[in-house]
């Protein structure tokens, strides 16, 4: 069944991951996502100066650049390291691969992701789209061929993001649309966390074709897009429509506060068939305390709303601390649970212990040490799970 074939390919792509956020640049004042990617929300392209940051403030090093150095222009902002574009275009690429070792299982090779990304900017106007190659059922960002569950594909052409847009009041604002990532919670780029999986939000999958407006100020940001449905999914009984809004307000110095909300309505949800509204309303923040330390939180309320069972009721919640050793050396802890409303045994809760290693200039080593206790509906026992992942990631 066509249903069954789209929850295996979400299943099988669950070790992906697209262009990396990283939340905790928080610690290095940037409240802000705009300034730094082509998505004014974060994640995803990285516009020159945010290569040239990523240079300056990620990578690894023994000793941090003095400001003259900091100053210096990197031959890593240009496309592949060596190529002078034209002002108007930014050409980059992302490439992930690893492994996942399953305790008392075989060990997984995973092909995550080897997407292009191009954006053109003319005077206010600004146009962008990614293109790449996904294996193995990479589910509802997949153009051709369709195919899952008893229908297997070995490549498929993959296509996350396209739109366009332009920007008001000094690029304060953009106005787009096309298909984007969803405003909402976190940019993590732990997209198979339970906070975005189960809001449906992540940024390797659940994108989604809209028209959005965002705003970044100085002390507020924010986004807001009316969804109209993936177009890569269908049929159009399953496409979902309504809105998804996220804001932040800097609170204090290196300290902010979120909100989001979404709301959205499919004809047919995946799993039983039926009519379905969708709810999700969350708070999240930011807080960088000292200057190594990020502390990331997000807590959100769920509800499903179908006409023939009573609504289910659920959360998602993550709390994340990431200290920075020395620079370009991370080591990240993280809290995880969830409830899906679906009269399981109590929440699903998770903890990760996690290592990232910038060792040289857009390329990521990472290593991920997973413990699930996931919750199953009444009478199955909830099942634990504990898995190492790891990664070698070029954000070119």
């Amino acid at each position: 069944m066509r249903k069954l074939g789209w929850l295996l390919a979400v299943a099988v792509a669950l070790g992906g991951s697209t262009a990396a956020a990283f939340p905790w640049m928080v610690k290095h004042d940037y409240q802000s996502c705009a300034v730094c990617h082509v998505d004014p929300s974060g994640a995803g392209q990285l516009t020159p100066y945010g290569r040239a940051q990523s240079d300056v403030l990620l990578r690894w090093r023994i000793k941090k650049p003095t400001a003259d150095e900091a100053q210096e222009p990197s031959p890593t902002t240009r496309f592949l390291w060596f190529i002078d574009l034209p002002e108007v275009v930014n050409l980059s690429g992302n490439f992930r691969g690893g492994a996942m070792i399953p305790v008392g299982g075989a060990p997984r090779p995973l092909f995550m992701a080897a997407d292009l990304y191009g954006t053109v900017k003319v005077d206010r106007f600004v146009f962008h789209a990614s293109s790449g190659l996904g294996l193995r059922n990479v589910g509802p960002a997949a153009i051709l061929p369709q195919c899952g569950g008893d229908k297997p594909c070995n490549a498929q052409w993959v296509a996350r993001e396209f739109w366009a847009g332009a920007t008001f009041a000094d690029e304060a604002v953009m106005v787009r649309a096309g298909r984007m990532f969803v405003p909402f919670g976190l940019r993590n780029n732990e997209h198979f966390m339970w906070v975005r999986d189960t809001t449906n939000t992540d940024t390797n999958l659940d994108q989604q074709v809209g028209v959005s407006a965002s705003y970044n100020g100085e002390k507020l940001r924010g986004e807001v897009m009316g969804l109209l449905g993936n177009y890569q999914l269908g049929p159009d009984a399953y496409r979902e429509r309504g809105y998804s809004a996220f804001a932040e307000y800097t609170v204090l110095s290196k300290l902010y506060l979120g909100l989001s909300s979404l709301i959205a309505v499919s004809q047919a949800d995946l799993l039983l068939q039926l009519p379905q509204v969708r709810h999700a309303h969350g708070v999240t923040m930011r807080w960088s305390p000292l200057e190594p330390l990020a502390l990331l939180a997000e807590v959100d309320f769920l509800a499903w709303q179908q006409p023939t069972r009573l609504d289910r009721l659920g959360f998602a919640a993550l709390v994340q601390a990431d200290f920075e050793v020395m620079q370009g050396l991370h080591l990240i802890g993280s809290v995880e649970g969830q409830h899906t409303g679906s009269q399981e045994r109590g929440p699903s809760v998770g903890g990760w212990v996690s290592a990232a290693w910038y060792v040289l200039p857009h390329v990521e080593v990472r290593l991920d040490a997973i413990l699930r206790r996931t919750a199953r509906p009444a009478p199955d026992p909830a099942t634990v799970g504990f898995t190492l992942l790891g990664q070698l990631h070029f954000f070119l």
